[in-house]
């Protein structure tokens, strides 16, 4: 039975627009996964006023393209480990902003998107007062304008990608460590960290602080359309260490070398983490789909020897992320094989390309 969390009741007037809602990034992107159709956005929320806060309730409203509402999912404090606990920055304080990751982003693939309608209620942190603020967004869904191919071939998995526990998507750039580096935007919002493995979903073999036990260190990686090579480094060493000199001066330095390829129509695949001196091609090049660009390493900020590839809008650090579906690749599953022709992957899935 639901158990009613306790209200406080308002007692004094709070100043209307003392707390505002935006959705982030704008135009917010549906992919489409599994069944299911994923609103990746975060809602960026700013007090103006001299209280501190505390989120106790949010929830999503979905409505159809002729203003009827199909869909309605909560957060709240109801029950002994309320649902409303697991958003982490529930603090709200006086004259500052919080980034909320959007928990209610996983809806059914049967509902028209027309609008959502995201309500947050605050409760004043010392004192009885309470408040609600309310953003929409019409959310589209995106289709590759390029021809995507997986970027590594061979048995791999994908150690992180994008869900909603991964840290490419907690990526935090309200955060005041993360904003005084110059970070905007989260340019990792649908990216993906591949490793290739064995038959039996080893990574490595021996030493794992040695880059050469990882299997797919030195591994081939290839372009997943054609494009035009707009960015190319590949100096620093396979250290596995963020170089924070070269992170002030180019943000993308996070992937220590990397490759950046333009595709056009607003779309530009980055290539993180490859192998020191590795890189086949040059700014300016023309590459075709399949063409080696460079090889696996452990450059920059990197736990291990793996391909961290993205989809973004721009060749920078201060782009926002783009979903990315793959042609023809293979999903493993347990004994099952499914050949995917068009689809998207995510974190632990097993793929052979």
């Amino acid at each position: 039975m639901p158990v009613a969390p306790a209200r406080p009741a308002p007692v004094t007037p709070v100043p209307d627009g003392a707390i505002t809602v935006r959705v982030l990034p704008a135009p917010a992107y549906v992919e489409l996964r599994d069944g299911a159709q994923l609103v990746n956005c975060d809602l960026l929320v700013t007090n103006t006023s001299a209280a501190d806060w505390t989120l106790t309730d949010l929830q999503v409203s979905v409505f159809d393209r002729g203003g009827t509402l199909g869909f309605r999912k909560f957060l709240n404090g109801s029950g002994v480990s309320p649902s409303i606990t697991t958003i982490p920055n529930r603090e709200l304080a006086a004259g500052k902003s919080v980034l909320v990751i959007n928990p209610l982003y996983d809806l059914p693939r049967d509902l028209e998107l027309g609008k959502l309608r995201f309500e947050l209620t605050y409760a004043r942190t010392a004192g009885e007062q309470q408040m609600s603020a309310t953003a929409e967004v019409s959310p589209i869904v995106y289709a590759n304008h390029a021809r995507l191919k997986l970027p590594i071939r061979g048995r791999f998995i994908v150690w992180d990608g994008h869900d909603f526990l991964a840290h490419h998507r907690r990526w935090d750039y309200v955060f005041e460590p993360i904003r005084a580096l110059g970070f905007d935007s989260n340019f990792m919002r649908y990216s993906y960290d591949l490793i290739p493995i064995d038959e039996a979903g080893a990574m490595v073999h021996g030493d794992e602080a040695n880059n050469a036990s990882w299997l797919g260190f030195g591994a081939p990686i290839y372009a997943p359309a054609a494009g035009t090579i707009v960015a190319v480094v590949d100096d620093r060493p396979d250290d596995r260490q963020l170089d924070m000199a070269a992170l002030k001066a180019d943000l993308l330095a996070v992937f220590g070398n990397y490759v950046v390829l333009d595709h056009g129509h607003g779309e530009v695949s980055v290539f993180g983490h490859i192998q020191q001196r590795s890189a086949k091609v040059k700014v300016g090049a023309r590459v075709a789909a399949g063409q080696v660009l460079a090889a696996i390493g452990a450059s920059g900020s990197s736990l291990m020897p793996h391909l961290h590839y993205q989809l973004q809008t721009t060749p920078t650090g201060h782009a926002e992320g783009l979903p990315s579906y793959f042609v023809d690749f293979t999903r493993i599953r347990g004994r099952k094989r499914i050949k995917v022709p068009v689809g998207q992957i995510d974190s632990g899935d097993l793929i052979v390309h």
